[in-house]
């Protein structure tokens, strides 16, 4: 298994766990924001800002120019019609992100790629969607634990 095949199968995998998580949360909480400290965002935000940086970040494995993901937006990141639309759009926008790893050549693992916070070399690209969407998978994690829920909802993925 190359490098590239590694990365790609933990980055559908992740997107996986994270959509599965959406889907045990209560349909009427998606949009609950936690008020804790200042302004929390939303099961469904989470998910928004997992596919808009996915989108992003094949961009930039394409070599496309590409800016922030989320720079710029007012309102909802995106419109999601239903959880299954969220789950759905993280699927593919991790399938997105694992085709572009897998067309890498592996030089682009010291290769320099543009980001938005600067030069990033291909070794550091590669874990930033998987991290991105394990982070957000804990945040939702969170957000059912504050609801109430404490069953830990393993994702089929992780067996």
């Amino acid at each position: 298994m190359t490098v590239q095949e590694f990365q790609a199968r933990r980055v559908e995998r992740i997107a996986a766990a994270l959509a599965h998580f959406v889907r045990t949360t209560p349909a009427d909480k998606l949009g609950w924001r936690p008020r804790l400290v200042g302004e929390g965002r939303s099961v469904l935000e989470q998910a928004a800002e997992c596919v808009l940086v996915n989108r992003a970040l094949a961009a930039i494995l394409r070599g496309e120019e590409t800016g922030h993901p989320l720079a710029g937006r007012s309102g909802p990141l995106l419109e999601f019609q239903s959880a299954e639309d969220a789950c759905a759009q993280l699927e593919s926008s991790a399938a997105e992100v694992a085709a572009a790893i897998l067309a890498l050549d592996d030089g682009a693992m010291e290769r320099a790629f543009p980001h938005w916070r600067g030069p990033m070399t291909g070794e550091s690209l590669l874990e930033m969607p998987y991290r991105n969407m394990a982070y957000h998978a804990g945040q939702v994690n969170l957000i059912q634990l504050l609801l109430g829920d404490s069953e830990f909802h393993l994702p089929p993925t992780w067996l």
